[in-house]
């Protein structure tokens, strides 16, 4: 009965975890009194920055890798965005879904200042 149990309760483990994306997309880097970095990876056809439509408070985006990402605007507005390796970006706080529609895994630092 023990073993039938376990069995049972590993078959709702691997079904409640069937199709997610087991690696981390976020890493917290920092988070201090005055700033927290966050490290985003988003693969192809996934998230780049957050899961679905989501909101950033303003912060400072720089690209660790080449990212082509695909904006959509809470009305659905959609914007196709390309970012090259190093460029650093000032976003003002906003909601949005954010797409990696390239080929290779994007990554993105995110820095929130506290005040």
């Amino acid at each position: 009965m023990k073993v039938l149990m376990l069995s049972i309760l590993f078959c709702l483990c691997t079904l409640a975890t069937y199709g997610q994306d087991h690696k981390e997309d976020r890493k917290v880097l920092i988070d201090n009194e005055k700033v927290k970095v966050v490290e985003f990876a988003g693969e192809p056809d996934k998230d780049v920055c957050g899961a679905g439509m989501h909101h950033h408070d303003a912060h400072l985006t720089v690209a660790l890798t080449d990212a082509h990402v695909l904006i959509t605007s809470p009305e659905g507005e959609e914007q196709t965005a390309e970012i090259s390796k190093g460029a650093a970006i000032w976003f003002e706080e906003g909601t949005h879904k954010a797409v990696n529609v390239g080929n290779e895994e994007s990554k993105l630092l995110l820095v929130y200042l506290k005040e």
